[in-house]
């Protein structure tokens, strides 16, 4: 009979042997939609339910329809990102507007929802560590009200927005489109500043799950290439391919790409025309584990962007 430590030894060799195998990109338009308590339509994307070898991270797609709500509720760090639509955060009561391209972070077990005031579906991506916090036993979903349509009345008592930032501690909750930050790196053709590496630029906060940024590659170019521990990329623009490890994988416009945890170089490609743009999610284990192994940072084999043509 094997002891526990045949078991651990056991173990690293399954992870060894599967996340070089496992799925690198969730292909939008393949998505199981289902509907629950919290959302009307939900579908994952990057999630260990959908086969991918994540760090305790996971990404959602949802849908809000017209004149609906999700339901109320609380858990753990979460990094939103509004890709069509226009509504309202509520937040521990207090009123946070969103439009498209709002990005949204909700503190540790503040209990919240997203209300649709507009004419078109919302349409929002979820960043969470729910996978991680289960397996710390710090897992905690309370669901408070269900997802539905919205009753008159319902939300008179919210205040109007006061704000964009949480009362509790002076953090920052929602940004919008015009407020990204423009940064002067020069690893793709240009990046915006949204909570930031690490989760606390821009008056963020975000410890466990964040979007950090959105990537611009330009038409026939290349990002650097690079090795760090596990980050999304989810493209909200164009069509393009990465280079992780030793291999190839094609994506388009709401296909998301995940770049395992571990140390595999990768690199984003546009062989195209036009722009392409990928919104990029991390989660603060990456952190965690950076700190502890000199071995687990982030290693720059190409510093700048370039054109594909150039040598790789």
């Amino acid at each position: 009979m094997a002891d526990f430590y045949e078991n651990w030894l056991a173990q690293s060799e399954r992870i060894e042997l599967e996340v070089p195998e496992a799925p690198r990109v969730a292909h939008g338009k393949s998505l199981e939609w289902v509907q629950t308590r919290q959302d009307a339509k939900a579908a994952l994307m990057i999630a260990p339910e959908t086969g991918f070898t994540t760090g305790g991270s996971l990404l959602m797609k949802a849908e809000i329809p017209v004149g609906w709500h999700t339901g109320l509720h609380a858990h753990g760090e979460e990094a939103i990102y509004v890709e069509q639509g226009d509504g309202f955060l509520v937040l521990d009561g207090q009123r946070y507007e969103f439009h498209a391209r709002t990005v949204l972070h909700v503190p540790y077990r503040s209990k919240h929802q997203l209300v649709n005031t507009g004419s078109t579906p919302v349409v929002y991506l979820s960043g969470l560590a729910w996978p991680l916090e289960v397996g710390v036993n710090l897992g905690h979903m309370e669901q408070i009200e269900e997802a539905g349509a919205n009753a008159d009345g319902a939300y008179d008592s919210v205040p109007a927005e006061e704000s964009q930032y949480w009362p509790e501690d002076g953090r920052r909750i929602a940004m919008h489109e015009h407020q990204y930050e423009l940064s002067n790196e020069t690893k793709h053709g240009a990046t915006y500043f949204l909570m930031g590496r690490n989760g606390n630029k821009n008056g963020f906060k975000a410890t466990a799950a964040a979007i950090s940024s959105i990537f611009v590659e330009l038409p026939h170019s290349k990002s650097h290439s690079h090795a760090h521990p596990e980050a999304y990329l989810y493209a909200l623009q164009g069509r393009g391919y990465s280079k992780i490890g030793d291999k190839e994988y094609t994506w388009e416009q709401g296909d998301a790409v995940h770049v395992p945890p571990g140390m595999m170089h990768h690199q984003h490609f546009n062989p195209s025309d036009g722009e392409t743009r990928e919104l990029r999610f991390e989660f603060g284990v990456r952190y965690w584990f950076t700190e502890q192994w000199k071995g687990y940072r982030t290693i720059d084999k190409d510093l700048k962007h370039s054109p594909l043509h150039d040598d790789e």
